[in-house]
């Protein structure tokens, strides 16, 4: 089995950043996604240019913070705040704007690193009513998205399922015996767990557990009992 670690929400704090450097170096993680509008974006390109074995996709974001344009007529509200929730999208959103922001959210982090993939934050690319956005800028861009087939020569699953309660051990031990598929795309979300990641996010203490499992060594003898190949997207689409 072929298995992808992704991290998604890197840029979002700079103890998310440390983790997900850790879990790459120290243990199995080998892809992230990296947020363009948050905080710590910049510390996040840093980060990744020292460790280019790293495979870093984008992170979009449409549910959180402001946008990198300020031209935007239906994604903000008063104050120039993102608006929209995963719940809350509608068909006054304009998806002409939205591929303008998520367009320049892209090329802000193509001025620096090699993207590998496209995905977003709490999953809002994949919602149906702007599932055509990300498949346009995926054509424009040349990569793949997560849980997109079309563009990849083999099928890759992502699963979602290590989360709060599923963060275990154990979660890897079922994967790697199962026969689920042969790629497999794994989201976490590890980080250090500090005030300003509490004062933002609601998922918070699960992170920290996170980081232990995938940088614990019994992790990596599953890996290798199992015989898995930890890869990137970059080595599906090379």
């Amino acid at each position: 089995m072929k298995v992808i670690i992704n991290a998604d929400d890197f840029g979002l704090t700079s103890g998310g950043n440390r983790a997900i450097i850790e879990c790459h170096k120290n243990g199995v993680l080998t892809s992230t996604t990296l947020m363009a509008t948050t905080k710590y974006t910049q510390e996040a390109i840093q980060l990744a240019k020292e460790n280019p074995s790293l495979g870093v996709g984008v992170h979009m974001v449409l549910t959180t913070g402001r946008p990198i344009l300020d031209s935007h007529k239906t994604l903000v509200d008063e104050t120039g705040k993102f608006k929209y929730t995963i719940n809350t999208i509608d068909d006054a959103i304009d998806h002409e704007e939205l591929f303008a922001e998520w367009d320049a959210q892209i090329e802000s982090i193509k001025q620096h690193l090699d993207i590998t993939h496209l995905d977003s934050h709490h999953h809002v690319h994949m919602h149906p009513k702007i599932n055509d956005v990300v498949v346009r800028l995926a054509k424009k861009h040349n990569v793949p998205y997560r849980s997109e087939r079309l563009n990849l020569p083999t099928e890759v699953l992502v699963d979602g399922a290590f989360y709060k309660e599923g963060v275990s051990l154990d979660y890897f031990k079922e994967l790697f015996e199962s026969d689920k598929a042969a790629c497999v795309d794994v989201m976490t979300h590890p980080a250090y767990v500090d005030d300003y990641l509490e004062s933002i996010s609601s998922y918070t203490s699960w992170r920290q557990v996170e980081l232990e499992i995938l940088t614990s060594q019994d992790l990596k003898d599953l890996v290798n009992k199992h015989n898995i190949e930890l890869i990137t997207y970059r080595d599906i689409t090379a």
